[in-house]
């Protein structure tokens, strides 16, 4: 009995504790979602499909920059609408913004971050680069990183770099309906991985 209620008392202070402190702890669950490494040179700059165009600025940014050494950059996006493919659309986009065409390569099988990281290990293999600079929106940075280091391996070196402007906001992200939807989508989708793996937690059409 008095097991029992010890057990209680704990479980009151817990609550409390995480009531008290629910927007300290839920600020740190946020700032997992984000990876931002040291920015570096590498040979290629690789861009995600997703969003607008905040990704496309900040890769085309960086490459302007110089930040890639072999003056290239990769648009990685599947099909899209009719015969076009989200790298093709990234890829026009781009060259409005002033990067010449034949300085940009384009992945687009991919249906989701997963296959992302698969095909445009093949396009780096194919062209003998060894590091990339992966440029995404900052919810979406710390699991594309593990994604594609892992699939990278360590023969390719991978600089996580995400964009510099996003809609998305860490501060108070649980306030904010779509800011709270997409960070909980992204907490499920770690899940998987934890659960499975890169190979079966991240399902197609799910960038």
């Amino acid at each position: 009995m008095f097991k029992c209620f010890k057990l209680l008392i704990a479980v009151i202070i817990l609550s409390a504790l995480v009531f008290v402190g629910h927007s300290y702890l839920l600020g740190k669950a946020g700032r997992y979602l984000l990876k931002k490494d040291e920015l570096k040179p590498a040979d290629v700059i690789v861009v995600l499909s997703g969003e607008e165009t905040e990704r496309i600025e900040y890769g085309v940014k960086l490459f302007k920059d110089e930040w890639a050494r072999k003056n290239r950059i990769i648009m990685s996006g599947g099909p899209a609408v009719g015969k076009h493919s989200w790298a093709s659309l990234m890829k026009e986009y781009a060259e409005y913004m002033g990067v010449p065409g034949k300085f940009i390569l384009t992945e687009d099988r991919s249906r989701s971050t997963e296959e992302n990281a698969v095909y445009t290990k093949e396009l780096l293999n194919k062209y003998g680069y060894k590091s990339m600079i992966l440029v995404t929106s900052p919810y979406h940075s710390a699991r594309a990183s593990l994604i594609f280091k892992r699939i990278m391996g360590d023969r390719i070196r991978v600089v996580s770099a995400p964009c510099d402007k996003s809609w998305f906001n860490f501060d108070g992200w649980w306030k904010r309906r779509r800011d709270r939807d997409m960070a909980l989508s992204e907490f499920s989708k770690f899940m998987r991985i934890w659960l499975f793996g890169v190979g079966k937690g991240d399902m197609p059409g799910e960038q």
